[in-house]
């Protein structure tokens, strides 16, 4: 008998075991399960924190000096090249003869021209002391002056032809490329030389929408080069374009007097520094440009606090390439949503991704 009820109690104890084990695991799935659920009601995010920083009160931008004027040289007639007078490499200056041209024929045509108008003058000169003294009338004089004045007219013409076998440089600087030799038959699309004017160079950068507001016409920009790297250069900026190109950059030109102790040559490369000293160098509170976006405001953002979100309004200040300064409304350390806004509005729960 005894034997029987221990039995039973031992069974009983196991039976209760068993059911306390299955409520237990029970119980525990069903949280499991809420967790999971919870999990995946939150939406996926990007983060970022407010943090300080010291601006960056400047920019660089790369580009390659160009020369302040540069030409190629051609001919105002046809002929033959019967002399040059330069060489690669040379300084020139303007109205400097660079090569002549055979002038045969030009000097023959010169010469007639030249008598022609020697011979008229003199026969106005008689019209008109005829025309004093009652022998010629008013009309006589007339055509005759008219025969003078084609007369010059056509040896100022041969004249200029004369002249023009004299190929002559029309600008300042230094001569690139030569063309042409002794003896070429030219035209007047033949190109005889290249002269490029280093005197001044321009410095051509492209500059982002978000820097370009800094920079106008007429500021100084510190300009240095590799070859030179102990040697930093002062230009002025000459232009900011008012269209960005299609890379959305701004075109911006810089002018530099050329330096005889470190010159520089047309196509060197070379970095741009534009600086704002006039700003105080204060650490600032930033946050990415990314938390703002075409959804929201342009002065509100999705704060993070407990997995979840609310919608924070806050004072910006100036741009500092991809950061934004945050003048109110957020504190250093605070989390804000960066990425998957489209998708959130107040009090949404979120999960952040990295």
């Amino acid at each position: 008998m005894k034997k029987t009820v221990y039995t039973i109690i031992i069974f009983c104890l196991v039976l209760g075991g068993a059911i306390y084990l299955l409520l237990s695991n029970k119980e525990q799935n069903q949280q499991e399960t809420a967790l999971i659920t919870q999990k995946n009601d939150a939406i996926s995010v990007k983060a970022d924190t407010v943090k300080r920083i010291t601006p960056q009160l400047s920019y660089r931008s790369n580009g390659t000096f160009k020369p302040e004027q540069e030409l190629i040289v051609t001919p105002e007639t046809s002929g033959t090249i019967l002399k040059i007078t330069v060489k690669e490499g040379d300084p020139v200056s303007k109205g400097q003869t660079l090569a002549y041209l055979k002038k045969d024929q030009i000097n023959v045509s010169y010469r007639n021209a030249d008598a022609n108008y020697r011979n008229a003058l003199e026969n106005y000169e008689r019209y008109q002391r005829a025309f004093k003294t009652g022998g010629v009338t008013r009309e006589q004089l007339e055509q005759i002056k008219l025969q003078l004045d084609n007369a010059k007219s056509t040896l100022e013409n041969a004249n200029l032809d004369l002249e023009d076998t004299r190929i002559k440089a029309s600008i300042n600087g230094v001569i690139n490329k030569k063309f042409v030799e002794t003896g070429a038959v030219v035209n007047t699309t033949t190109s005889l030389f290249e002269i490029v004017d280093i005197n001044t160079l321009r410095l051509q950068v492209s500059v982002p929408e978000l820097q370009v507001s800094h920079i106008a016409a007429g500021r100084e920009a510190q300009i240095r080069l590799n070859v030179y790297p102990d040697t930093t250069f002062t230009g002025k900026v000459a232009f900011v374009a008012a269209k960005a190109d299609r890379s959305l950059n701004f075109p911006v030109e810089i002018t530099l007097q050329n330096s005889t102790t470190h010159p520089i040559k047309a196509g060197m490369y070379a970095t741009a520094i534009f600086s704002t000293p006039s700003e105080p160098i204060n650490t600032i509170k930033v946050i990415s440009r990314n938390a703002f976006t075409e959804g929201l405001g342009e002065s509100e953002v999705f704060v993070v606090k407990n997995n979840k979100v609310h919608l924070q309004k806050v004072r910006t200040g100036k741009n500092y390439n991809n950061q934004v300064e945050i003048l109110d409304g957020l504190q250093v350390g605070d989390v804000v949503v960066t990425s998957g806004q489209i998708n959130l509005e107040d009090q949404s729960a979120i999960q952040i991704i990295r």
